[in-house]
């Protein structure tokens, strides 16, 4: 996660944009109607600065990269994932960590990249981006960084931009940008179809209008950042968990089994692959469909991806050198379900 920020310098160009009708699309009930801050979807504006796109939130400038397959069929409508780095990585090496521009080439659908808030390091000068993603990590959850508000106006206009399935929208993230989806998962259970994510856990409250959404993670069993058994080691970073129980009992076992809990699964857990590299185990009887899986890849460290970091001296962050494909495994899992075909469980 130990990655040098990336600094964008904005365009002053605003343009105005009005999205009445790609919300539409959503239904009377979907929390993309109205932002977190009080904006209308009409009046947000954004600006454009080479391969990002940013906007003004909560007094901050937020900005992401957008990935769209050269040869999309721009009259169908595609789903979208949202893709989030790590604590003090950044939107750059996402894109090559994670292999979900590959993926969306083949499969046909649009990927963003959005940067957590970034805080400069008084000791070493570099800007360390991270997520709120419930209690860790960093500033962001200190300064209660409004990142959930954040990522719904995104998706509003990216939606605006492009032909976008709204029943199938998707996160996906590695360590903090994991905790990230998961949050997204329970917060805005009503915009993604599911959530697939790497090397992180549900580290917020539950919240009383959450719906039963599928839910994948991926972990490495020899995990020396965010261990497999528990998230001990991310504890420092908030002093309100130091004598908080849960901070410590919560791992890779006991987060599938709270988000079973959540989605009402019935029957004990199942193992759905078994080989020499990974064990896939979850829950399949669950409402509306929700499934829940984890992925163990036993030689994992804290990487699972089948890539390395752009820059890694340390040699910490090593990725499975592509004997394991967990970006495509998570892509099987989370494509097949749509909010369209979840509506017939409820």
């Amino acid at each position: 996660m130990a990655r040098k920020g990336l600094s964008a310098i904005l365009a002053l160009l605003v343009a105005s944009i009005s999205l009445s009708g790609c919300i539409g699309q959503f239904g009377g009930d979907s929390g993309l109607n109205d932002s977190k801050d009080g904006d209308s979807s009409s009046d947000i504006e954004y600006t454009e600065d080479g391969i990002f796109t940013c906007i003004e939130h909560g007094n901050l400038t937020r900005c992401w990269q957008t990935h769209v397959p050269e040869y999309i069929d721009e009259s169908s409508p595609v789903p979208l994932v949202v893709d989030m780095h790590g604590y003090s990585s950044h939107s750059t090496e996402q894109r090559q960590m994670s292999s979900f521009e590959t993926l969306a080439n083949e499969e046909d659908f649009i990927v963003v990249y959005p940067d957590g808030d970034g805080e400069v390091d008084k000791l070493t000068g570099e800007t360390n981006q991270a997520w709120n993603a419930g209690w860790c990590c960093s500033h962001s959850v200190n300064e209660e960084i409004d990142d959930v508000g954040f990522i719904e106006k995104m998706i509003q206009i990216v939606i605006q931009k492009y032909n976008i399935d709204t029943n199938r929208i998707y996160a996906s993230g590695w360590s903090n940008g994991c905790a990230m989806s998961q949050r997204l998962a329970m917060e805005s259970s009503d915009i993604f179809a599911a959530v697939g994510c790497m090397s992180m856990y549900l580290l917020t409250e539950h919240t009383d209008n959450y719906s039963p959404i599928p839910i994948m993670e991926v972990h490495g069993f020899l995990d020396q950042v965010v261990l497999y058994e528990s998230t001990a080691l991310s504890v420092p970073w908030n002093k309100n968990m130091w004598k908080n129980p849960e901070a410590y009992e919560t791992g890779a076992i006991e987060n599938i089994f709270e988000w079973s809990e959540l989605n009402n699964c019935t029957g004990g857990i199942e193992t759905f692959d078994t080989n020499p590299l990974y064990t896939i185990q979850g829950f399949s009887n669950c409402q509306n469909d929700a499934q829940i899986r984890l992925m163990t890849i036993y030689a994992a460290q804290h990487n699972p991806y089948a890539n390395n970091p752009i820059q890694d001296d340390l040699i910490v962050f090593q990725g499975t050198q592509g004997l394991v494909q967990s970006s495509e495994i998570v892509w099987e899992f989370i494509s097949q379900f749509s909010k369209e075909n979840a509506e017939s469980f409820d």
